[in-house]
């Protein structure tokens, strides 16, 4: 019992610690969590159905159908009717929808470079760097 109240207790600090984090990502980027998140599946899968994207993204069918609708309309998405089941679509990249992930990363990417730069020390960095593989254990634990 008493690791469950000390992994409460963790879980507390790491939400404060990380949430100013994702919002500092959030405030960089040009595009919203959700078109991220299709971009990103997409990336991975190599293409997926609009079902896949909503099982990895967590929100709901219309609003993939709304966005997809909307990233198709500025060419970083391409949809294909599947050859064996007519009614089942396909989604994949476009080369300007790779383009677009990849300068959004690097937009999350530098901000948190400046607020490393501007913030912690080398003794801090070090600490840092000694739980990135746990940090990694977690998130790969959390993803499907």
């Amino acid at each position: 019992m008493e690791i469950e109240h000390e992994s409460a207790g963790l879980s507390e600090q790491m939400h404060e610690a990380l949430s100013p984090l994702l919002s500092l990502i959030r405030t960089a980027l040009s595009m919203s969590p959700g078109k991220l998140g299709i971009l990103h599946t997409l990336a991975i899968e190599g293409r997926a159905s609009a079902a896949r994207m909503r099982q990895d993204i967590g929100v709901s069918q219309q609003a993939i159908l709304l966005t997809t609708k909307e990233l198709e309309g500025l060419g970083l998405i391409e949809r294909h009717r599947d050859e064996a089941v007519r009614r089942k679509l396909w989604f994949q990249l476009t080369d300007a929808g790779r383009e677009k992930l990849e300068h959004e990363i690097q937009l999350g990417q530098r901000a948190l470079t400046q607020a490393i730069g501007e913030n912690l020390s080398d003794e801090e960095l070090s600490l840092i760097r000694a739980a990135l593989p746990a940090l990694k254990k977690i998130n790969t634990a959390v993803r499907p």
